[in-house]
């Protein structure tokens, strides 16, 4: 990784950082010059990216967090701004899908989850990211959705669900300098 310095600076936050996009979002944003905080309900994981960071030669923090957990994003926030008093970059990526079934037989059980951590993370997310950055006048928040969220998906129906519900809330948010 060598940084071009466009992130330089910055406190950024990567949700779902622990693999796929979050990881490789957390490694750019340190390539980039950025400090990086990284949150994610897989703990050894988000340690291992973490420490790839640091190796490259960025700082990074990592905090265990599970985004479907409001108190855990509340925690989240706190430490960000105990420990670098601003957040610049919210890259909100955390999620949780289900095996493939159709509707009919879809459990509950994944239905729900699919909502708390993917829609609902993303939202309290948002709620606790959004006054730090109203408070020192900029910021950027970026939600992590799917095509799923613009068309569906045959057998996703609770991934779908979700992330049609992300593209929604995106867009609210986007019409208000307040979210």
């Amino acid at each position: 990784m060598t940084a071009s310095g466009a992130l330089q600076g910055k406190i950024c936050l990567v949700l779902g950082a622990s693999k796929g996009i979050g990881a490789a979002t957390a490694r750019a944003f340190g390539g980039a010059g950025a400090t990086v905080v990284l949150a994610s309900r897989g703990e050894g994981a988000l340690n291992e990216v973490a420490k790839d960071i640091r190796a490259a030669g960025a700082r990074a923090l990592a905090v265990p967090a599970d985004m479907g957990v409001e108190g855990q994003i509340v925690h989240l926030m706190a430490r960000i701004l105990e420990t670098y008093g601003r957040l610049d970059v919210a890259f909100n990526n955390a999620g949780s899908g289900h095996f493939p079934a159709s509707l009919a037989d879809l459990e509950v059980a994944d239905f729900d989850e699919a909502i708390r951590v993917s829609l609902r993370g993303t939202l309290m997310a948002m709620k606790y990211e959004i006054p730090p950055m109203l408070a020192q006048g900029r910021g950027t928040i970026v939600n992590m959705s799917s095509t799923a969220g613009l068309q569906g998906v045959r057998g996703m129906g609770a991934y779908a669900a979700a992330k049609h519900g992300i593209v929604g809330a995106t867009k609210s948010a986007a019409g208000s300098a307040s979210g």
